[in-house]
């Protein structure tokens, strides 16, 4: 009985030592931690740097998704007249050319910005050698475009009014500037007149003779070219 109660009392005192390592080891474990029970830990500045470019892709690319796609052959209707554009893009920007036979043939460059649905245009163009601008402010809804236009001249002139367009093809490649006429060249006269072969002929046939030598002169009839000399020579 004696070395039964010595035997108890040994695994007793060897399970109290075994529960005090484990405790005092998970304690050391939190006091390394240095994060009190109920905490809360908020992440570092290198993990909010690390995902703020990711943010920033998504922002950009909910930007490149509001521009509309404008780019193709479209035909915009402005007043009476009737033109023919090619638009060409690059995110936000535009650029192309466009041409009408209103009032005559001519061609022009197109440039412009697009924001989400809003559109504008200028079309720089020289019409009968008058240089004209055409500004055209709209919206750009699946294949169409409305909205006004201001046109100005280099003689002055102000046409304003309303502009409807649609896009003919997405492609490009179709695309045909007008046939514009060169421009005459302007002669200027010449300050010195050229004589005409018969006067020519005539002075040729006054000077000679017949026989081809020189006619003689009369020096009386020219007195009055010699210089007056005061010593009566």
């Amino acid at each position: 009985m004696n070395l039964r109660r010595i035997a108890l009392s040994l695994i007793l005192a060897i399970s109290l030592i075994s529960g005090l390592s484990i405790a005092e080891d998970s304690n050391a474990s939190i006091n390394d931690s240095e994060v009190q029970p109920g905490e809360v830990v908020e992440p570092s500045v290198s993990e909010v740097e690390t995902a703020a470019p990711e943010e920033t892709g998504t922002v950009e690319d909910t930007a490149a998704a509001d521009v509309k796609v404008l780019e193709g052959s479209w035909i915009l209707n402005i007043d009476d007249a009737q033109i023919s554009m090619v638009i060409y893009q690059s995110e936000d920007l535009l650029f192309g050319a466009a041409n009408s036979e209103t009032p005559k043939p001519w061609n022009g460059v197109v440039s412009g910005l697009a924001y989400e649905d809003e559109v504008e245009l200028e079309i720089l163009s020289l019409q009968d050698g008058i240089l004209v601008s055409t500004l055209i402010a709209g919206t750009a809804t699946e294949g169409t475009l409305a909205g006004s236009f201001v046109q100005s001249d280099s003689n002055g002139k102000v046409n304003k009014g309303n502009v409807m367009g649609f896009l003919t093809s997405p492609e490009t490649s179709g695309y045909e500037p007008a046939d514009v006429p060169t421009a005459a060249a302007t002669t200027v006269a010449a300050a010195v007149v050229t004589p005409t072969p018969e006067s020519a002929a005539t002075t040729t046939t006054a000077e000679t003779t017949t026989d081809g030598r020189k006619t003689p002169v009369d020096v009386v009839t020219l007195k009055d070219t010699i210089p007056y000399s005061p010593f009566g020579i």
